[in-house]
């Protein structure tokens, strides 16, 4: 599910090549260039006084959310870039970087300027939800039971920001001077990326993820939704064993059990693992197939993590490494990591240009 997020997120972004442009750019001026980074640094500091200045994310996509997380970056300190570019420039001289020189050209086009800044504030907002799906599928915590409602929300969110109109989007454009046909032309670029996005979640809804069938009904073993959901067994066909389910035990968790369980909990959220246990002598069968099923499905997101370990431990300099010594590496690098809380780079450390590019989903 993880994956799939990621996939709609690329389809989300892709009307945007302008915004791709500027923050490829951005990313490859920093490659391998550390007094570059001093000085941007510096530069951040001096200009946002108490806040601690860090590097733009590289918005790589092998590295979930980081592009959205480099856009909330960037919507944030966007009106600082002109000055530290133009300062680069005349640091560098005529040894300065093609995408140094990209970034002047678009950064002292005020208009291309402006609607880039646009741009990167309405998907630094929107993206909001997309972020929120992609760190719950690719968490350690079980969300089986509210997956299909999760992608039903974000199928209405999509729906419902479609057909933008400009008089909703006004805050977008406040201090900005942008004629009438620039502004619609932003906000087709926004609804083409809704319509994007909308797409590619319409085939996962449909034939594209094998088991949406299992995720809609497994949400029967959350009593949050026993009042939207059938008391029939065979109303679920998806669910392994469910036929076994007698109709005394579903009549008894429909009417009394689930709602009981509702109205005592706090702020109408169950703790399923307590619930489906203290029920094993009443609702022998389904409290069996409801612990089988509630935590189903796992992401192979620590897999993902691990084949990164292995990437930044193997450098250039490792090369003669043993296996054993590898693994040793490896496992001091992730609990060193687990423990400051943090999976990812730091900011600022940079990927090869190979790394930055659009990931093709076949």
């Amino acid at each position: 599910m993880a994956h799939i997020m990621n996939l709609i997120g690329s389809a989300f972004r892709k009307p945007f090549e302008q915004v791709n442009t500027f923050m490829l750019s951005f990313s490859q001026m920093f490659y391998q260039a550390g007094s570059r980074k001093r000085r941007y640094l510096q530069f951040m500091t001096e200009k946002l006084s108490n806040k601690k200045a860090t590097m733009a994310p590289n918005p790589c996509p092998t590295r979930w959310n980081s592009w959205f997380s480099a856009v909330q970056y960037h919507s944030q300190h966007f009106p600082l870039y002109k000055e530290f570019i133009n300062e680069e420039v005349k640091t560098c001289g005529k040894s300065t970087l093609q995408s140094v020189d990209r970034l002047q050209e678009m950064l002292n086009n005020n208009d291309l300027a402006k609607k880039i800044q646009v741009q990167i504030n309405i998907i630094a907002d929107k993206c909001k939800v997309i972020i929120r799906l992609l760190d719950i599928f690719q968490s350690r915590l079980p969300s089986t039971t509210k997956l299909f409602d999760y992608l039903e929300d974000l199928e209405m969110n999509f729906a419902a920001n479609t057909q933008l109109q400009l008089e909703g989007c006004a805050q977008y454009f406040e201090d900005l001077d942008l004629s009438f046909a620039t502004k619609n032309d932003i906000l087709k670029s926004v609804e083409q990326a809704y319509n994007n996005a909308e797409e590619k979640l319409a085939k996962y809804m449909s034939h594209g993820q094998p088991a949406i069938s299992f995720f809609k009904e497994v949400g029967v073993f959350n009593p949050q939704n026993v009042a939207f959901m059938s008391n029939t067994v065979s109303s679920y066909t998806s669910i392994p064993g469910f036929s076994t389910v007698p109709e005394e035990e579903m009549n008894l968790y429909f009417t009394h059990l689930g709602p009981a369980a509702l109205k005592a909990s706090a702020c109408g959220v169950v703790n399923l693992d307590v619930f489906w246990d203290g029920l094993q002598e009443r609702l022998p069968v389904l409290s069996s197939l409801a612990k089988r099923y509630k935590d189903a499905v796992i992401n192979s997101a620590d897999a993902e993590r691990s084949n990164s370990i292995y990437k930044l431990v193997l450098c250039s300099r490792r090369r003669s490494t043993t296996n054993d010594h590898l693994k040793a590496f490896v496992f001091l690098y992730h609990n060193q990591r687990l423990t400051s809380g943090a999976f990812q780079r730091d900011e600022g450390e940079v990927d090869d240009f190979e790394d930055i590019e659009v990931m093709d989903e076949e």
